[in-house]
């Protein structure tokens, strides 16, 4: 059945002038020459998906050109960011080392310690530090703790990051 002899079945439609069909049924409503493609409409068509492919072969580049640029970047930062830490980390040890070499001059009493244990020669003040012992002098282990005993001077050493210097003490208990 066909959609007027349904319509008109239905009732919707009762005058047979309200179907009108010229030249008969149409296969195609596209076209305007009874169902046939225009060749003009085609063209542009055709014009139209070739621009769009293009374009969308140009994003595509682009996007990929964009991720490389990022992957680049991050790369980059995450190289610099390393040499900041490296380099941090060698002006932390640096400024250790400055600050460490310098405590004389900003403790007058070790400094004093340091002068009158230079010009005495053989006394030193408790609690002086120094960087070398003088020569002769021996290891010596008092209750478990090894001692360095130059004269009538001991030294206990201590440890200020991976060097050694040496803290003038009294004589260890029991010796």
């Amino acid at each position: 059945m066909t959609a007027v002899a349904a319509l008109l079945a239905a009732g919707v439609a009762t005058t047979a002038g309200a179907f009108q069909t010229r030249g008969g049924a149409r296969t195609s409503v596209s076209g305007a020459n009874g169902g046939g493609a225009n060749p003009a409409n085609v063209e542009a068509r055709q014009a139209g998906r070739t621009a769009r492919s293009g374009e969308r072969q140009q994003t595509m580049q682009q996007t990929s050109a964009n991720r490389a640029n990022a992957a680049t970047n991050i790369s980059n930062n995450r190289a610099n960011v390393a040499n900041n830490v490296s380099n941090n980390r060698a002006n932390v040890a640096n400024n250790y080392n400055d600050n460490h070499n310098n405590w004389y001059n900003d403790h007058p009493v070790a400094a004093a310690a340091a002068v009158t244990t230079a010009v005495v020669g053989t006394a030193a003040v408790v609690g002086s530090i120094v960087h070398s012992l003088p020569p002769s002098c021996s290891a010596m282990t008092v209750n478990g703790v090894t001692y360095q005993q130059c004269g009538s001077t001991w030294y206990q050493p201590q440890y200020s990051g991976t060097t050694v210097q040496y803290v003038v003490v009294n004589a260890p208990p029991h010796y």
